[in-house]
């Protein structure tokens, strides 16, 4: 068999594995997508895409009604290139959880022939590839690492556009075997980087790892700026001309979250931990980015005059726009924080309202923005969608609704808004302290 036509089986159907699948497919791969959870696998033969994602649906129904996409429950007999994909979730004593990884290879490790090649795209922490594929009883000559860099909200262009694509192999791999796997990216434009297996989990990590210090140290200043009577934006065009700095990844906001990047800080802060090494910085970018969400969840409560018998508006309940995924999002804490403290908060979000509902007792999850903001005190924007930046404004002003409104992602024109009539607090910007009420509403006991 031609290597270039081996089929590829992709083990898991959630973010990384959809995706990875639907990219392969329309790389011109055969592709085995398999799935074991019910709600999950009954949607994706039915052809739809459970997961919030632009332009997944389009792509997967393309694949499918191309033959390049198959759907099971079961890995075929014959696998082919294995990419695992499954969930490592972070457990209750900060170790990632492998148990989703261990059974994927407990249920492949007897359908893997000698010509087979395992390649797990599954996130890890340092040490982790060598001691799943130890566990399964795998020899580690046809076994490879390939982490993912896919930004949730841009994943289907990420991975036909990559910054880069990274394979970690042992040092016994087959040769052979390590170019069928880098032929599975022919016809992708992005450098190649053939390293070893624990490097590859230390890039995967060390990178969310950083683009996490950038966002916690961006929150730091912002909250700074507050205190100070500056403005974070005019700081933060300052700092970012530094071609050493950089702008990316330096928009403030309330704390990020996500299944990435809190996951990144506890996973790499763990393996030094345990390496007998403090792993002061992104221990404290974790601790920075929780201060960061206590700290605005505070401020509302501040500006709102106490939260028992308020009514708040919220816009935004993933963990950022273009995804449904409400995995630590700061949104659904302060959903949490907020009902605890004794207001009724109405949340609205384009494509997470349903998976917040689930995780928020207390939640009432509106149809459309105008139920949350209408007959609210306070409307919290905690999500960037666009769509909260075109809402009529001017028409509720105009109309009389003009509940307190507080900008937590720094989304809307914050002066069209007080021309209007509405006072507006938006994060990072101490210019405003003089007009925030004072009040000695907190959530100190909530």
């Amino acid at each position: 068999m031609d290597p270039s036509n081996r089929p590829v089986s992709v083990i898991g159907g959630g973010y990384v594995g959809l995706v990875t699948a639907v990219g392969l497919a329309g790389l011109g791969h055969d592709v085995h997508l398999v799935e074991t959870g019910p709600a999950r696998l009954a949607a994706l033969r039915d052809g739809r895409v459970p997961i919030h994602e632009a332009g997944l649906q389009e792509a997967f129904t393309a694949a499918v009604a191309a033959g390049c996409l198959a759907v099971a429950d079961t890995a075929p007999a014959d696998p082919g290139i294995v990419l695992v994909c499954v969930g490592t979730p972070i457990a209750d004593d900060g170790s990632s959880d492998l148990s989703q990884l261990d059974s994927a290879l407990a249920a492949l490790r007897d359908r893997l022939g000698g010509d087979d090649i395992l390649v797990i795209r599954s996130t890890l922490p340092v040490g982790g590839t060598r001691r799943a594929i130890e566990d399964a009883g795998l020899a580690s000559a046809r076994v490879f690492t390939n982490p993912e860099f896919l930004r949730q909200g841009s994943a289907v262009a990420d991975f036909g556009a990559p910054t880069r694509i990274v394979i970690g192999r042992f040092p016994d791999a087959d040769p052979a075997a390590l170019d069928q796997v880098l032929a599975l990216y022919d016809g992708v434009e992005a450098p190649r980087l053939v390293v070893d297996v624990e490097a590859a989990e230390i890039i995967k990590n060390g990178a969310n790892a950083f683009l996490a210090l950038k966002l916690s140290f961006t929150n730091e200043i912002a909250s700074l700026c507050e205190e100070a009577g500056a403005d974070v934006d005019d700081v933060m065009a300052g700092i970012g001309a530094d071609p050493r700095i950089g702008r990316t990844y330096m928009h403030p906001s309330f704390g990020f979250g996500g299944s990435c990047l809190p996951k990144e800080l506890t996973t790499l802060a763990r393996a030094g931990h345990d390496r007998g090494l403090p792993m002061y910085v992104t221990t404290a970018a974790s601790a920075a980015n929780l201060a960061a969400q206590d700290r605005f969840a505070t401020r509302v409560a501040e500006a709102a005059g106490g939260l028992e018998g308020r009514t708040i508006g919220l816009l935004g309940l993933a963990f950022k726009a273009g995804t449904d995924d409400v995995r630590d999002s700061p949104a659904v804490r302060l959903a949490e924080r907020l009902i605890g403290g004794g207001a009724t908060v109405r949340g609205y979000d384009p494509a997470a309202g349903r998976n917040a509902a689930a995780r928020v007792a207390g939640l009432d999850v509106v149809d459309d923005p105008a139920s949350a903001v209408v007959g609210a005190d306070v409307v919290v924007v905690a999500t960037e969608w666009p769509v909260f930046r075109d809402l009529p404004w001017l028409d509720w002003a105009a109309s009389g609704v003009r509940p307190l409104v507080i900008d937590g992602r720094r989304l809307l024109d914050a002066d069209a808004l007080r021309d209007a009539g509405f006072q507006v607090v938006q994060l990072g910007d101490g210019r405003e302290r003089s007009r925030r009420p004072q009040s000695a509403g907190t959530l100190a006991d909530a």
